[in-house]
């Protein structure tokens, strides 16, 4: 008798449990943009060799801009394209920011030029990109624009003036193809 009773309360509960994510899933599906369609290319127009930058600096570069194409070499537009970059991600803590000996940021960060309110954020001081949300965890996925392009800025910071990273791997795909380069991060002179 008890288990009947049981029963009767769980099962509305799934139900609704059920619908609920359900619900949400079809959603979501809807402002998911597609996949570039079979046979499409992806080219990193502007890869970069080597970077140097000063001691005690904070060096913004890019946009890297890479073009997408449908197979009969048409501008493909707001398809999905992922990003990643070699020490950007969450677990590429590598730089010791405040000279305790323990890394506490990435090297390297990605960052989305056209988070920044109608202006490229090359434009806006870097101290406010967090708050207008322009910082990417790597990997993340961006929309080509009206071009067939989708630009990405890299963000390098050398606090401790001792940066070497040789190689950083920048990659961008989409679901039919991938392009890639290697550069290396070293620490300048001021």
């Amino acid at each position: 008798m008890n288990k009947t009773r049981l029963g009767f309360a769980i099962f509305p509960g799934i139900v609704v449990v059920t619908l609920i994510v359900g619900i949400i899933g079809l959603s979501c599906a809807g402002d998911n943009p597609p996949d570039a369609p079979f046979g499409s290319t992806i080219t990193i127009l502007n890869p970069l060799e080597d970077v140097s930058i000063p001691p005690n600096a904070i060096t913004p570069v890019g946009p890297i801009r890479t073009l997408v194409t449908d197979p009969d070499g048409f501008p493909l537009n707001d398809v999905v394209v992922e990003f990643t970059l070699s020490f950007a991600t969450r677990n590429d803590i590598i730089v010791d920011t405040n000279g305790d000996g323990v890394p506490d940021a990435r090297a390297l960060q990605l960052v989305d030029p056209d988070a920044c309110g109608g202006t490229n954020c090359l434009n806006v001081p870097i101290s406010q990109w967090f708050a207008l949300g322009a910082f990417c965890d790597s990997p993340c996925v961006k929309l080509t624009n009206n071009n067939g392009r989708a630009d990405m800025v890299i963000l390098i910071s050398n606090p401790n003036g001792n940066l070497i990273i040789d190689p950083a791997t920048y990659q961008a795909l989409i679901e039919t193809d991938v392009d890639s380069f290697e550069f290396s991060v070293n620490a300048g002179t001021e």
